[in-house]
């Protein structure tokens, strides 16, 4: 589907304005609990006192109310280190998304989606080679994406499914805040990839940098080519 017409049926359609189940996607240490989180919505409003069921690779985890926040949560102990997939029923409707277990001190290579894998954020086009390289960093390094621009979290997980990416957890950005989230559970930041302001927010906490755009704390480059020969 081309972006700006998904865009337009957003604009339409609200996801907010459809029942649904939202899960969030999350990175966990190996070996300790994670909570899990959903948020059941209704057509215009929250739907709180929801009946939820938490699955974790089509293993039930088991029921619990939603909060009057619409908000539900339930502990997992990921006992490997894994993409786990994990599912969320509330009634008929039922959302999905990703925890990812490391093992605590892993090295991370996070991926700003829209500055760095979209040709242009309306184009509808990934980067050439964009694929091939994160796939290919990703074995050496644990892969996350960071949601960064204008796109829901939902509209962003489409158009990454649509053109081939690797499954692995989108993260918003939150102004650099994941970052002092990651560090806090004992991850590292292996490289940032993204635009200047995704860049500036980490500086802190690495180095190794890359961006497509001129940008005084990282590496200018002109294709993922030249990232994935350097991310080694």
């Amino acid at each position: 589907m081309n972006l700006i017409w998904f865009c337009a049926l957003s604009l339409i359609f609200p996801s907010k304005a459809l029942p649904e189940v939202i899960v969030q996607d999350t990175i966990a240490i190996k070996g300790e609990d994670v909570v899990l989180a959903a948020e059941t919505r209704g057509r215009f409003f929250k739907r709180g006192g929801e009946v939820v069921e938490f699955f974790v690779d089509r293993r039930s985890l088991g029921k619990v109310l939603s909060g009057g926040d619409g908000v539900a949560f339930k502990t997992f102990l990921p006992k490997k280190a894994s993409l786990y997939r994990i599912a969320v029923k509330a009634g008929q409707d039922e959302g999905h998304g990703l925890l990812l277990s490391l093992e605590k001190g892993s090295r991370i290579v996070f991926v700003d989606v829209e500055a760095s894998l979209m040709e242009e954020l309306f184009s509808g086009k990934s980067k050439q080679g964009s694929q091939a390289a994160v796939r290919d960093i990703q074995r050496r390094f644990p892969v996350v994406f960071l949601q960064t621009g204008p796109l829901s979290a939902k509209q962003v997980k489409e158009w990454l499914k649509e053109h081939g990416f690797i499954k692995s957890p989108l993260l918003p950005w939150k102004q650099g805040a994941v970052f002092d989230d990651m560090i806090g559970k004992g991850f590292r930041i292996r490289a940032i990839i993204g635009g200047p302001d995704v860049i500036e927010s980490a500086k802190g906490y690495t180095t190794s940098a890359f961006s497509f755009e001129e940008e005084e704390n990282a590496r200018e480059v002109k294709d993922w080519e030249e990232i994935r020969k350097t991310l080694r």
